[in-house]
């Protein structure tokens, strides 16, 4: 906050209102995301994806309904998809009022983004004449198994 002493309540909120009005949080989000990654490659090769329903207890909005399973209801909710390195390091996190699911999440938003974002990744080339070289290595649980996504990947 650049003070020298605690600030009074209504002055932290007013200057947190003033940095999240400025419409940056995924731009910010984004360049920690990269100084993580290039700061450790080799955490950045193998990461965690997990799916969590998130329930929204307001009534602003029209959210569809998503199983809960902690309450075994079917409640207003989206679905935060997050990306982890192997140490429990979040890189970053999706999220989907609209859940299409995991598969189609990781095919159409995390894979691509994390072929363009990771470093040191291995050329076609060098993919092409080596069998067994990978980009990075993706875990996650049972939500996102498909042997024909695994044969596409």
């Amino acid at each position: 906050m650049g003070l020298d002493r605690i600030p009074e309540v209504r002055t932290l909120r007013q200057k947190l209102a003033l940095l999240a009005d400025q419409q940056q949080a995924s731009a910010w989000s984004a360049e920690l995301c990269a100084h993580w990654m290039g700061e450790d490659p080799e955490q950045a090769a193998v990461l965690y994806v997990d799916g969590h329903v998130r329930v929204y207890h307001g009534h602003q909005t029209a959210l569809p309904r998503h199983y809960v399973a902690r309450q075994k209801l079917c409640l207003l909710a989206t679905t935060d998809y997050w990306v982890n390195a192997q140490d429990g390091q979040p890189f970053f996190l999706l999220n989907q009022a609209v859940d299409p699911g995991m598969l189609q999440v990781l095919e159409h938003e995390i894979v691509p983004r994390l072929e363009r974002e990771i470093p040191n990744q291995p050329t076609p080339e060098q993919l092409q004449a080596e069998a067994k070289l990978d980009r990075f290595t993706l875990i996650f649980d049972r939500e996102g198994y498909s042997p024909g996504f695994v044969q596409y990947l």
